[in-house]
């Protein structure tokens, strides 16, 4: 059989029995480790006269693959050989379709003695280049499963993008406060998506309205978490004024969330004292941070749903519109292809 004939034979069987490719390489391979190619054994018996086959292997349990003893000592195993050309498909070459079937693979060896006889007669440069149209055969067959990274579509994590860069003061014709509601609406609705937030205008008082805190989340009709907002850096002197807000949450079983600008020295642990979870600006970015960008987007979706719904305020709006659409356009900027512009 000339290496033609043979490359023929593999190629018309690939189909069923993919596993062939790594098999014909790895007794190729076997072949040249061993220097046991160019004609040096006119026949199988030969090479394994001088490499008699192994029955068992070195733990003592019956040998499913080829395992030849050297003159010199020790075994070599076909394993190793086949082991390199399915790593070379599959994980170097990232060609999946190729099997994973090492075991069943090499145990088949004996299916294929002609190859076996035939490659012995082979010279190195004929095995050479046989191993690697068998390769490119493979390569050019199978499809390459490679992760192309252009192929996803990427989003900014525009709520982060807002806690980091949104002015969340009062702006002037802006509620006092209405920005920072917002964020904190939109944040706790993201973070938990299995309840019904509830939130209204600032300064609207939650007590009137028959509510907790500035924004509530029920579980049908049990409240899970509630929050009072405060946009300011929050002092030692203002803790006694969520007395009131920690025993209501506390009575219900709820969790009680302080969402303030930022809180002065020792005034974190007053407010964990009364049963209360202070977060400031910086917790909420490092929660965020952990977000993928659909939470993210819903997180935004539902500040703008604040702002045009609910507080209703063509300032705030206005802000918000001109952030993202900044956002937008540093985006677009961003991934348009090196010396072309985003509007071109």
């Amino acid at each position: 059989m000339s290496p033609d004939e043979l490359f023929a034979e593999f190629e018309s069987g690939f189909a069923r029995r993919r596993f062939t490719a790594g098999l014909l390489v790895a007794l190729i391979d076997l072949l040249t480790h061993l220097d046991a190619g160019g004609g040096r054994f006119a026949t199988l018996d030969a090479f394994l006269g001088a490499y008699p086959k192994q029955s068992t292997t070195a733990a003592g349990a019956r040998a499913n693959t080829l395992i030849v003893r050297k003159p010199t000592g020790g075994t070599v195993s076909l394993r190793p050989f086949y082991n390199a050309a399915e790593k070379y498909y599959r994980a170097e070459h990232k060609r999946f379709d190729y099997p994973s079937a090492a075991p069943h693979a090499t145990q088949a060896w004996p299916d294929y003695v002609g190859w076996l006889e035939a490659l012995l007669g082979f010279s190195v440069e004929q095995l050479a280049e046989l191993r690697g149209r068998v390769n490119q055969f493979v390569l050019d067959t199978l499809p390459s499963q490679e992760f192309d990274p252009s192929s996803i579509t990427t989003e900014p994590p525009l709520f982060r993008m807002l806690l980091e860069g949104f002015e969340l003061t009062a702006h002037p014709g802006e509620p006092t406060g209405a920005a920072f509601q917002g964020i904190a609406f939109g944040f706790l609705r993201a973070d938990n998506p299995h309840l019904q937030i509830e939130i209204d205008k600032v300064r609207t008082g939650s007590k009137r309205l028959q509510r907790v805190g500035d924004v509530d989340g029920w579980e049908g009709g049990r409240l899970a978490i509630s929050a009072e907002v405060k946009q300011y850096v929050l002092g030692i002197e203002d803790v006694a004024d969520l007395q009131a807000f920690g025993n209501a949450v506390g009575r219900r079983g709820s969790l009680g969330v302080v969402v303030a600008l930022g809180f002065a020295e020792g005034v974190r642990d007053a407010v964990a004292s009364i049963g209360l979870i202070p977060l400031d600006t910086a917790d909420l970015a490092r929660i965020v941070s952990l977000w993928d960008p659909i939470k993210q987007r819903t997180a935004v979706a539902s500040f703008v749903y604040y702002a045009t719904h609910v507080e209703k305020n063509a300032s705030l709006i206005g802000r918000l519109e001109a952030f993202l659409s900044a956002a937008a356009q540093s985006r677009q900027a961003d991934s348009a292809p090196a010396g072309q512009s985003a509007a071109t």
